[in-house]
């Protein structure tokens, strides 16, 4: 069974309000910091990727891989793309290319691909006058099955 689906499998748990629930398989490792959970949808503050695959990548990697995400992924409330690269430290900053307007400010993807072995999804929400904090973000669980699907197939 491909290691997306076993954690959609994982996700259908009675109990996971409040819990990381994880599946490995191959030197990949897939989590989801849940924060409540129902029939259909999840509320998660973040989708990880840790894998063996990115360890010692060089920049010119980790930005193909960033690539391919910005193409994949394009099924969010709002798309992403890169915004930033750090040569030095190896990481690619994906945001929300139109954040969402609320009456108290912004809330917006971020998505970090990092040598080291790490593909991370959260949600910030930025009120004016303040610093940004990362807020839940609430997905079907065929969304983030797709998700952890589309991280996996990136780094392949």
């Amino acid at each position: 069974m491909p290691l997306a689906q076993t954690l959609a499998g994982k996700l259908n748990a009675a109990q996971i309000d409040g819990t990381v629930v994880s599946a490995a398989e191959n030197g990949d490792r897939l989590l989801v910091r849940v924060d409540q959970a129902g029939a259909l949808a999840l509320s998660l503050f973040e989708l990880r990727l840790e894998t063996d695959k990115l360890t010692a990548a060089p920049m010119p990697h980790v930005k193909q891989v960033a690539t391919q995400l910005t193409e994949k992924i394009t099924y969010l409330l709002e798309p992403i793309c890169p915004v930033e690269s750090d040569a030095e430290a190896c990481v690619v900053q994906l945001r929300s290319t139109k954040p969402q307007q609320g009456v108290e400010g912004v809330c917006y993807y971020e998505l970090l691909v990092k040598t080291g072995g790490a593909i991370g999804l959260c949600r910030y929400e930025k009120a004016k006058g303040a610093l940004r904090r990362e807020v839940a973000m609430n997905l079907t669980k065929e969304v983030v099955t797709r998700l952890a699907a589309d991280f996996l197939a990136a780094v392949d």
